[in-house]
This record gives C-alpha cells, structure tokens and sequence, in this order.
C-alpha cells in the first residue's frame, strides 16, 4: 500500500515520452506493409497520391495519416491502408479495357490484394468488442467506414 502513490506519479512519466511529436501513435502503430512505388502503378498515375518518385522510395502502408514528404536518403512515404485500398480500385476502374493495360492491372489488384488482409483484420477486430464495451455490436458496425470489396 506504501507504494500506491509513488506508482501514481511514475506512471505519468513514464507514458510522457510516448505522447511527443507522434510517439504514442508509432508505440501503437499496428501492423504495416512496406511497398514499392512500382506497387501503385506508373509515375504519372501515382504521383497524385504518393508524390514525385525518388531515387529509392519506400512506401509503408499502415492505419494511420499520410506523410508523404521525403524522410532523409530513404525517401520513405507512409500512406493510409484504407485510402490506398480506395485509390487503387479507382485507378483500375479508369484503367481502359485493352490488352496493353493487362499487366499494370495485375500488378495494381495484386497490390490490392496484399492491402486487403490488414484492413479486414482491422474491421474484424474492431468489431469483436465484448457487449460490456459502450460502443459494440450494431452501433461499432455503424462507426467503421465501409469495407471495401475483397477483389476488384
């Protein structure tokens, strides 16, 4: 019981470390995925989402904000699952319905499918809260952006 006050006032000091300039989000990042620029398509159709292409980019999706300024000589950019999930299916919705177009299809839904599992996991886990939590059940459901479809 002596040391019940001492454990009071630790315990904000040693989570203060975590809460500067994005610690806390990067202690609980989740799971990630690193990406070629390549993975979202040609330059000049990837570039409104992912920015110029470097000499070695790195794209690191995970579920979080995206920072899309080069990071020092790596050049890594992080993108958000869910939006990079959303670009690619318009990007193959625009993609015209020829032969020369194949590859960079496969290679786009590939990219998708990829995606696909860390945003599912996410959903599934976020709905399986306990029906003691305030925020379960239908009204979770009601809280989550759409799922996207599993293919396109």
């Amino acid at each position: 019981m002596k040391f019940t006050p001492l454990l009071l006032w630790l315990l904000p000091l040693l989570l203060l470390p975590g809460c500067a300039a994005g610690g806390l989000s990067r202690a609980f990042a989740g799971q990630s995925l690193t990406l070629n620029y390549d993975d979202f398509g040609l330059e000049r159709m990837a570039a409104p989402f992912l920015g110029p292409r470097g000499s070695h980019t790195v794209i690191i999706a995970h579920f979080g904000f995206n920072d899309l300024t080069p990071s020092g000589p790596e050049d890594v950019r992080y993108v958000n699952v869910l939006q990079s999930l959303n670009f690619l299916r318009q990007e193959v919705g625009k993609l015209p319905l020829t032969a020369a177009n194949e590859p960079l299809r496969q290679r786009l839904r590939a990219t998708y499918s990829r995606l696909y599992p860390l945003q599912l996991r996410r959903h599934n886990l976020a709905l399986s809260g306990s029906f003691i939590q305030p925020f379960s059940g239908m009204n979770r459901r009601l809280m989550l952006p759409a799922l996207p479809p599993s293919e396109i």
